[in-house]
Order: structure tokens, then sequence, then C-alpha cells
């Protein structure tokens, strides 16, 4: 091991001891036991042993204070190392939903928001996990929603399928439910209308359920129909997609096709580009012929039914 790295190694220790010490007086005003020493191998100190032990030591200290040190270990360093040792002890924990509720209490939302720009993917999943779990409660919605944007932009670039895109998708249609966060995203949406294309059956069906909701709000119909839609988006209406995915689909093209026909006099073709959504309603020929296909080879009643029905109204 070069000279460095071994200094490198020693300064983190003793950071993270003292970070450690600091966070045991603060939180437990000087009359908790010590954490354990560190753990050493030659001149090197094992970052794992410390955090290992701030989990551990439940003899010594109740679980909140426990949960406190391994936040506040986040709180003190920049080091995306320690970050992913600190926040897999506390995500994974058998205290999982209580770590979320120490950190609702703590108002440390601050924390997560460090953890999303954190370079390791298994973090940053477990961070919008946990801004998923926190949005839950109301009074989160306004801190949770200045993160929207920032998700948003990493979730279209992430790997495809890939865990942390999947957990970005869920963090999206949650929070889209109410029309307020629907307009923050409609940037995306072309986006969002790539990825129904490429994706997964569980990509897509986190995409589908957000703009559904989008679908059902009459203020986002141009939002919609404005975003770039690749042709082969009405190749959802597919046998080998889930039924919940071709019944999502028929639901989101029904609703779309109802506030289009309502305001068609409004939208007038020269305001909408040649890639747009709007020309898959305008020009409905090459939909109906591929909903006609899936009403032809798919076997269950209600998606014939379903088909039937969108074909009459397209």
């Amino acid at each position: 091991m070069g000279r460095i790295q071994e200094v490198g190694w020693v300064t983190a220790g003793l950071v993270i001891w003292a970070g450690t010490c600091y966070c045991i007086h603060k939180l437990t005003k000087g009359r908790a036991q010590g954490v354990r020493k560190l753990s050493r191998n030659g001149s090197r100190v094992k970052m794992e042993t410390v955090v290992g032990d701030l989990v551990n030591e439940e003899e010594s200290l109740a679980r909140a204070v426990e949960l406190e040190k391994l936040i506040c270990m986040i709180e003190m360093t920049e080091d995306p190392s320690i970050h992913e040792i600190a926040n897999n002890a506390l995500y994974n924990s058998p205290d999982y939903p209580f770590s979320h509720e120490v950190i609702r209490n703590a108002g440390r939302i601050s924390i997560i928001e460090s953890l999303l720009n954190n370079p390791y993917p298994s973090v940053r999943q477990k961070a919008l996990n946990a801004l998923n779990n926190i949005s839950v409660a109301a009074e989160n919605h306004r801190k949770v929603k200045t993160y929207l944007n920032q998700v948003c932009e990493d979730t279209v670039t992430y790997p495809l399928n890939s865990n942390v895109q999947l957990a970005g998708l869920r963090l999206i249609k949650h929070l889209t439910v109410i029309s307020e966060y629907q307009h923050m995203v409609t940037n995306y949406i072309s986006e969002f209308l790539r990825l129904l294309t490429v994706g997964s059956g569980e990509t897509k069906d986190h995409i589908l359920g957000m703009l559904l909701n989008f679908s059902k709000n009459p203020s986002m119909t141009k939002d919609l129909l404005i975003a770039n839609a690749p042709t082969s988006l009405i190749n959802i209406f597919n046998k080998k997609e889930t039924k919940e995915n071709i019944l999502n689909a028929l639901s989101l093209f029904e609703n779309i096709n109802y506030h289009f026909k309502r305001r068609a006099k409004v939208f007038t073709q020269d305001k909408f580009s040649k890639n747009s959504l709007y020309f898959i309603f305008q020009r409905p020929k090459a939909c109906a012929k591929k909903l006609r296909v899936l009403a032809a080879e798919y076997s269950d009643p209600e998606v014939k039914e379903r088909v039937e029905l969108l074909l009459s109204k397209l």
C-alpha cells in the first residue's frame, strides 16, 4: 500500500472516530457508553467496522439514538463510500420503517437530498424509496416536491429498467396523482413516452400509471398532445403485453381522445409538430389498425370489449 493511500485511510478513520464521538456526546449528553475500539489491520482503519458498531450497540443505547448516530454520520461527510455503508446500515436494519419515522421527526429530508446525488446507484435507489415513503404524509408534500424536477431529470437518464430508474418512476407516479405536481413534469412527457416504447413490463406499468394520472386532468391534455411520441407507441396494443398494461393503455387513449374531441377546434394542426402525440389522434388509422389486430388475437373478453369501445370513439 502506498504511503498516500495509507494516510488517507488513517485520516478517514480519525474523521469517523471524531464524528462518532461527537454524535454520541450530542445525542446522549455524555451518558451513553463509548463506541467500541476501531478494528485495525496494520495501519488501515476499517470504516465498515466503525459503521457496523454504530448499528450493533443496542445494549448500550436506545434504537432511536442508534439511527440518529447513523444520520449524523451521513451529515458529517461527503465521502460516497461512507454514505453507502451508513445508508445500507440505516435502510437494511430490522427497524427500516422506524428509520423513516426518525428521519421525518428529525426533519432530515436534507440528508436524502445528499443521497440523491450519491454516485452509487444503490444509494440513490434507497433515497428515492425513502422520498416515496415520506411523501405519503401530506405535510411532507411541499418538501418532497422540491426534488421532483431533479428526480425526473435523473430518472430518464438512468440505465433502462434499472432498479434506480424504477424507483424514480414509482415516486413520480405516486406524486403525480396530485394535479399540482403534474404540471411540474410536463417537460419530461416526451421522455416518458419514449421509455414506454422500450421499457420492460414493470417500467411500462409505472409510466402508464403516471400518464393515466395526466390524462384524467383536462388541463394536461395539451401538454400530452404536444409531446413527441415515437411511431412505435401504438405497439403497446400488443398481445404480448400484460393485460393490466393493455387496459391502462386503452384507458389512457380513451381519456386523451375524449378531451381531444371536446376541444378539437382549439387544437389546430399548426400548433403541433409532426412527431407529436397529437397526430396519433388526428390521424387514427394506424392506431385503429393495431387495435383491430389486438382484438382478433387477444382472447380476453374484457380486453376485446374495451378495444371495440375505443375503436368506436376514435
